[in-house]
């Protein structure tokens, strides 16, 4: 039988089937009897085409190769949903000269900058009440007239906040203020406030260290949507300080005698004086919009969205803490310039290292607008947003002081772990897998060791967070717009507002002036040896080893009475000073005593004497 002459010789085949079989098999043998010997069947060969022979892998081999992620690669792609709104801007780029695009951005940026500072002087730097009078910048949370930072910061007797009455204050607040809380354990008479608008008593007289601004929300002074102008007017002590709840703001009550109070002049209105925050944030959430619609150059449309957002965040949304100064809002522009040049180089990191990745060459620019734009003002307005969840800190002791605040924290952690999980395959596709798991896995291993570091507390401040986020966004996805902008509004709000702080404080950092975890003093007058006039107390029962105590200091309804190494006191005196010698038995009275050092450092505890009750209590 001859053998047809053509490419595809059937002896070539046979050598390819031959060379991975036996060469021992009859087969072999017969075809070798009608070859010859120098038939190329004797010995195996391979062809170009030949694929090797591949062994079973173990079940951990097969997901070790499975994790590196596809070959070749399958990179995302942002959804172009409704194409000719996503590539109209495209469109119209393309059509004009480069020196028009950049001379049109130049006009845009420099308009918007315009309408922004004339919005932000109305707003912040020129207040005008009806009196005409000099007007303090407050924030939500303070009160010039009255201390309210620690028991002893009017001296004793309170003699560093007089005179009591006939002393005024035109004020201008901001808005949102009916939430002015103190942050930590704070006790009014017999409560233990904490979370709660620092409110005590009502329209018809407030007790003298109660917020101001959150007082005049109470009292509808001011609006809690625009803020406002006021006067307050001192008007000396009161017996009974009754609760209410008006306008939103649930007031706490104090029954006893506090040596000052305040009312509101409802004479004073406010003629254009304002909080104009949310026209601001509204003003720049729409210009920044329109303003990503049409730029498609990464760098350009990072920078304007940074340098917008973190100015805004200064001015209007959430401006840093000024209190105490004499010019506030200059104070607030120097903080600003303070945190500036260190933020904008991060900014750059953040860049070069994750926007520039995502938004080099997307298409989708309408995409990029809702999800990037939007989700940068979710974390940049972070105030209004996420502090809208029962969470302060991620401090295991404000989580458990919040109701709800382990609820709340379970379901970031989730809403976490799930946005992980979406991402992680993002990053799979990409086959990118193991680069990102090494890096993280670094992260989190220091993060733990941090700890585990005795004396010291780790904190994931909000712009921890948000740099912690932002690597694994360098990836053109839809998911990865969304969370990139969350990422970057979160950390230029965390490090505008508060700066950067360390990711590792110390107890006495995370305190906030509330209890510490230092010796007590006790009372030793108890409802069976009180004679009605003196009060004695003694040395912690169980004091530290490294305690270092100069003497006791007295506090009788918040107001400290009495400071040095005596451990009893006569209330007859008191009684006297307060002109209430027959209406002492009408009131309940609040007694806590206190170390005190030479540092400055007090721990308590109180006692109400209509009660006989005593409760242990630490405070700065």
């Amino acid at each position: 039988m001859g053998i047809p002459e053509s490419s595809e010789n059937p002896l070539e085949r046979a050598s390819t089937i031959r060379s991975y079989s036996s060469i021992n098999s009859p087969i072999a043998e017969e075809t070798q009897s009608l070859l010859g010997e120098e038939s190329p069947l004797l010995e195996p060969s391979f062809s170009a085409v030949d694929e090797p022979i591949v062994l079973p892998k173990s079940r951990l081999a097969r997901l070790i190769n499975f994790l590196r992620g596809p070959q070749p690669p399958r990179p995302s792609t942002v959804s172009l949903i409704y194409p000719p709104i996503q590539l109209f801007p495209l469109k119209v780029g393309r059509a004009l000269r480069q020196r028009v695009r950049v001379t049109a951005i130049v006009i845009y940026l420099c308009s918007w900058f315009l309408i922004f500072v004339f919005l932000s002087r109305k707003s912040k730097f020129s207040p005008v009440v009806s009196t005409h009078e000099e007007v303090l910048l407050l924030e939500c949370g303070s009160n010039p007239l009255w201390m309210t930072q620690s028991y002893n910061a009017c001296g004793l007797d309170a003699q560093f906040c007089e005179p009591f009455e006939n002393k005024t204050l035109s004020f201008r607040c901001p808005s949102s203020c009916a939430g002015a809380a103190k942050y930590s354990m704070t006790t009014v008479g017999a409560d233990n406030v904490i979370y709660k608008p620092y409110v005590i008593g009502n329209e018809d007289g407030y007790r003298a260290d109660s917020f101001i601004c959150a007082a005049a929300v109470h009292a509808g002074v001011t609006s809690q949507l625009n803020g406002g102008c006021g006067k307050v007017k001192f008007s000396g002590y009161r017996d009974s300080f009754p609760s209410s709840d008006q306008n939103g703001v649930q007031s706490i009550e104090f029954d006893s005698y506090y040596p000052a109070s305040y009312v509101f002049d409802r004479a004073v209105t406010s003629e254009n004086c304002y909080d104009l925050r949310w026209a601001i944030t509204g003003v720049n959430i729409f210009l920044s919009a329109v303003f990503a619609y049409f730029v498609y150059s990464p760098a350009v449309f990072f920078w304007g969205m940074f340098i917008m957002g973190f100015w805004t965040i200064v001015l209007a949304s959430d401006p840093p803490p000024t209190n105490g100064f004499p010019d506030p809002g200059a104070e607030a522009i120097s903080v600003a310039f303070e945190r500036l040049l260190p933020t904008a180089f991060i900014g750059y990191v953040i860049l070069q290292v994750a926007a520039r990745p995502t938004l080099k060459n997307v298409r989708a620019q309408l995409s990029k607008t809702v999800l990037w734009v939007g989700a940068f003002w979710v974390g940049a307005l972070n105030n209004y947003t996420f502090d809208e969840l029962p969470l302060d800190r991620f401090v295991l002791e404000d989580i458990k002081n919040l109701p709800g605040g382990i609820a709340a924290i379970a379901f970031v952690l989730i809403t976490i772990f799930i946005s992980a999980c979406l991402q992680a395959y993002v990053i799979w596709k990409n086959n990118k897998f193991y680069p990102y798991l090494f890096a993280y896995a670094i992260v989190f291993a220091t993060l733990i060791v941090m700890a585990v570091v005795p004396n010291l507390t780790l904190r994931i401040h909000h712009y921890i967070l948000g740099l912690l986020i932002l690597p694994a966004t360098a990836f053109q996805s839809t998911l990865s717009l969304l969370y990139q902008g969350l990422a970057v509004g979160m950390f230029l709000n965390g490090a505008t507002r508060w700066g950067y702080d360390s990711i590792l404080q110390t107890p006495y950092a995370l305190n906030r002036g509330g209890p510490r975890n230092t010796d007590l003093a006790h009372f030793t007058t108890d409802s069976n040896n009180f004679n009605g006039s003196f009060v004695a107390w003694d040395y912690p029962m169980y004091p530290s080893m490294d305690a270092n105590w100069t003497g006791f200091s007295l506090l009788i309804n918040d107001v400290e009475r009495y400071r040095g190494p005596e451990m009893n006191i006569s209330l007859d005196e008191f009684y006297n000073y307060t002109n209430l010698e027959y209406q002492r038995y009408n009131y309940n009275w609040y007694f806590r005593i206190g170390m005190y050092s030479d540092e400055g450092e007090q721990s308590g505890m109180y006692c109400s004497h209509s009660s006989h009750s005593c409760h242990a209590s630490n405070n700065d």
